[in-house]
């Protein structure tokens, strides 16, 4: 059986209607926390890697004398490892790396050049390792803003087991050539090869940089609460118990013996949520589609409900009853499914667009276009659903199929898992991976 489920999306998702929230993040997060706290978006090594080597470059720099911000030199990090990534693999999308159409035909990769932000994506991976970075300890920080964080000494043995590899003597090195190329001092040619592997997402982390990584997961930062370290321990555990066991269909009937029981809960609870969610959007999405084939692409709340929207409504009520029924604790999450059950559809459609008015919009008891509506007709049996932006679909060979609705961290997680030991490229169904990775 080969499966198919979502990741991280590349840098081409951006249309505005793939990142309609219906005011509903807060709630997203807070699932997403109960499940795997603190791994924010992350599901690969070097994401993490790249990022902290962006921070220690950028405190490198400005102690040089340069006035540099951690983002934009992790930005620029990210870029050129993606770029020697592409270039290396004659510019074939992965879903490790971004930039594949806005970076082909750029060959000026000086830091002045890299830098600038017409040069890469608008939403780098570094977006993913906001809360791990301090979470897993790999950064010291009072807050949340990437600009603010400081290396660790974690950070500081990742980076340097990243670039020794089998030779512990190169870091040093290694580190002051991307010091040097930061500070506009040097270019990069192929005597760095040593560094574009070290680099490159394509390519696993090293033995040792990879035993940090996890070693990090299952401690945590002095400030995490135990709860926390306790749940993201149990569910790596878990999604390492399911690493060599591929074809395997999950489901909410059998919990996992390291996961207990309000553990559990919440997944589920959190899996209702998603589907409500998902299904508020697939809703929106019918809606817009039988607007999109009316000539004056309107439509009136006073008319009667069109049949092609009606086994959506119907369907959105009973998730969201299934939801309520399990009783649990978010209120935002509470309060949008209780606006869900409604059983009169036009107050239902009212809430649910009065949460849009990005693709639709009410003016006058009257729905129309919002600035994300697509202008063009479009099939009524057909939706596009990227709820909150964060996934897009990705081939993934002899994948587990998970219990419906779980949260994409602990899918992150497992991938998180692979890719530490050394396997990530075998289930995305690429090239075999190199040798390195944790055994």
């Amino acid at each position: 059986m080969k499966i198919s489920w979502g990741i991280l999306g590349p840098e081409t998702l951006s249309n505005e209607r793939r990142t309609r929230t219906l005011g509903l993040g807060a709630s997203v997060r807070a699932f997403n926390d109960l499940a795997v706290p603190g791994l924010g978006n992350v599901w690969f090594g070097k994401q993490l890697f790249l990022a902290t080597l962006g921070v220690a470059l950028a405190e490198r720099t400005r102690g040089a004398g340069k006035n540099i911000q951690n983002i934009e030199t992790a930005n620029a990090i990210e870029a050129i490892a993606c770029w020697w990534a592409l270039k290396s693999n004659g510019w074939k999308p992965d879903a490790r790396l971004r930039g594949a159409t806005k970076m082909q035909g750029k060959n000026d990769i000086s830091f002045a050049a890299v830098r600038k932000r017409d040069f890469y994506v608008s939403q780098p991976m570094r977006m993913a390792t906001v809360q791990p970075l301090p979470a897993l300890g790999i950064v010291n920080t009072d807050g949340n803003r990437f600009n603010a964080f400081t290396s660790s000494q974690y950070g500081h043995d990742l980076i340097e087991a990243q670039f020794a590899g089998d030779s512990p003597d190169s870091h040093k090195g290694s580190f002051e050539a991307l010091a040097n190329w930061t500070m506009d001092k040097t270019a990069f040619s192929r005597k760095n090869m040593d560094v574009q592997e070290a680099l490159s997402p394509l390519v696993p982390m090293s033995i040792r940089a990879g035993e940090i990584l996890r070693e990090r997961l299952i401690q945590g930062s002095n400030q995490e609460n135990m709860a926390d370290k306790e749940r993201r321990r149990a569910a790596l555990a878990w999604v390492e118990s399911l690493r060599d066991k591929p074809n395997q269909k999950l489901t909410w009937e059998n919990k996992p013996i390291h996961i207990d029981d309000a553990h559990w809960k919440d997944l589920i609870a959190g899996a209702l949520f998603f589907s409500v969610r998902d299904a508020a959007i697939r809703l929106l999405d019918r809606l817009e589609a039988h607007i999109g084939n009316q000539k004056n692409q309107r439509f009136s709340l006073d008319d009667p409900i069109p049949d092609s929207v009606k086994p959506d409504i119907q369907t959105l009520r009973n998730l969201a009853k299934d939801f309520l029924d399990k009783q649990h604790k978010d209120e935002l999450a509470n309060s949008f499914c209780r606006e869900c059950v409604n059983e009169n559809d036009t107050v239902l459609l009212i809430s649910l667009i009065g949460r849009d008015e990005r693709v639709l919009r009410i003016r006058d008891r009257v729905v129309l276009p919002g600035p994300a509506f697509r202008g063009s007709t479009i099939p009524e049996d057909v939706t596009d659903q990227f709820p909150e932006g964060e996934v897009t679909e990705t081939n993934i060979t002899d994948a587990i199929e998970w219990p419906d609705g779980i949260s994409t961290r602990i899918r992150n997680l497992f991938l998180l898992n692979l890719d530490l030991h050394g396997k990530l490229s075998d289930w995305l169904g690429g090239t075999p991976n190199p040798e390195g990775g944790v055994q």
